[in-house]
């Protein structure tokens, strides 16, 4: 045990910890690992907090928070410079100013929604400016969004004596569409409009692919807009997918009722050429059983 300023702290392999009222405070983490999943109990005691800069320019990767934690403090993970996702549950309800500030690399949230709040997702992303792919976990159903990234630029009308700011990007936007309570799909999906003007096409792919791999609440109108852009840039998504190694979306979508034979054919055409042989013959089974009945096979070399 060591006393600081009055206050009593206590050790447990890699955590320092506070008690209070029979419930813990995490005051630092001791360990090496880059993969931290925080217990939900030291000695049979509720994690009930995470405090200020508890994880202070820790060489950690991935974070994960138990459903015990309601609050996080400010600047938890300031300066993790190699922090790339976070996860946690919607029973966290309090997070202090710049608890991920300067973690630029932090690109992916996974959330689970125990009690239908959205309180703790709406304010991490309200200090992310960063693109964000967000992981939900709801009961029985699982989901995902791209929340795209947005900047501020401030103005100064000297003659007005007022500072004007411009938001660039369409993440700011995205982010509307999450409220306390819930996600506004619709909202969500009449972003993309926007986003076609201002995003890169790499994103409005992520955006696209996700709401049609996870359709919840998807409008028949927005579902047709997303699949009409992917057919627009069919090649192009294509080459990009195989360059980012993202095997797993390619049969996805060689799957994909929308995708039609004229789609697959060029995407078996791709993957020959790339000699993507392993992929090729997956897709090429998927080709036989989906399309055999009303075209003839076409024959590839492996």
């Amino acid at each position: 045990m060591k006393r600081e300023e009055n206050r009593e702290w206590k050790e447990s392999g890699c955590w320092k910890y506070e008690e209070k009222d029979n419930q813990l405070s995490i005051v630092e983490y001791l360990g090496e690992e880059d993969v931290v999943r925080m217990p939900e109990t030291i000695n049979d005691k509720e994690i009930k907090e995470v405090g200020k800069y508890a994880f202070y320019r820790k060489n950690i990767k991935e974070l994960y928070l138990p459903k015990t934690v309601d609050t996080i403090g400010s600047h938890m993970c300031y300066e993790c410079r190699q922090l790339e996702k976070i996860g946690l549950s919607d029973y966290l309800v309090e997070i202090g100013d710049g608890a991920f500030k300067n973690c630029r690399k932090l690109s992916e949230i996974e959330i689970f929604i125990y009690q239908g709040r959205y309180t703790c997702l709406k304010n991490l992303l309200s200090e992310m400016s960063q693109q964000v792919l967000c992981k939900f976990h709801d009961g029985e159903r699982y989901m995902e969004l791209v929340f795209p990234a947005y900047t501020h630029n401030y103005q100064e009308n000297t003659m007005a004596r007022i500072i004007n700011q411009e938001t660039y990007g369409a993440g700011a936007h995205y982010r509307e569409a999450i409220t306390k309570e819930k996600i506004l799909y619709k909202e969500y999906d009449s972003r993309f409009y926007l986003a076609e003007n201002v995003e890169q096409i790499e994103t409005l792919y992520e955006i696209a692919l996700a709401r049609l791999q996870y359709p919840v609440e998807l409008l028949e109108k927005d579902k047709e807009r997303y699949i009409s852009f992917l057919k627009k840039n069919w090649v192009s998504l294509l080459q990009w997918l195989l360059k980012e190694q993202r095997s797993e979306m390619l049969l996805w979508l060689g799957n994909y009722e929308e995708i039609k034979e004229e789609q697959m054919k060029q995407l078996l055409n791709l993957l020959q050429q790339e000699e993507e042989i392993e992929l090729l013959s997956q897709l090429m089974e998927v080709n036989q059983k989906r399309f055999s009945s009303h075209s003839k096979k076409k024959s590839f070399v492996l």
